[in-house]
């Protein structure tokens, strides 16, 4: 692991957190480049794609107040509000009051946006699985079964 000595991470030392957490930033950046070429086609970036995400499912057909995007996706409710104001702009999402509470902005997917992330996501899905090509099925699920069950236990 040359690149890991880049960052004095040396594999066999016995230091697996290091080794484990340097490797999965440095995959992060990889799959991160990828996936942000793929999705240059359809004019988004990554975080725009990610509220795109995050409206049309947790939203659903009621929507989702912008507070609550901004905190599945660690993000500020004002960098919320530019990332929802761009994607209303190309028409992708749009935003109305909440009822009772004038304060309190809803956003829902529009038809132009749910059927953008259907068009993009079979590509999508194949960009993430040629990411794990090279990794056995079976390694693929250990790996998942072991990122899940550390994520769960850090949230």
């Amino acid at each position: 692991m040359k690149e890991l000595q880049t960052f004095g991470v040396y594999k066999g030392e016995g230091k697996y957190h290091e080794e484990a957490l340097y490797s999965l930033a440095l995959l992060y950046n990889i799959i991160s480049t990828d996936i942000s070429h793929y999705l240059k086609k359809y004019n988004l970036t990554i975080g725009k794609f990610n509220v795109l995400i995050a409206i049309k499912h947790h939203g659903g057909d009621k929507g989702i107040s912008q507070v609550e995007v901004s905190k599945h996706l660690i993000v500020t409710p004002s960098n919320m509000t530019i990332m929802i104001d761009k994607l209303e702009k190309d028409g992708l999402v749009k935003r109305c009051p909440l009822s009772g509470d004038r304060r309190v902005n809803i956003a829902k997917i529009t038809r132009k946006g749910s059927g953008l992330l259907d068009r993009l996501w079979p590509g999508y899905n194949e960009t993430l699985k040629k990411q794990m090509k090279d990794i056995s099925k079976d390694k693929q699920k250990a790996i998942a079964v072991l990122l899940v069950e550390w994520f769960e236990k850090r949230v």
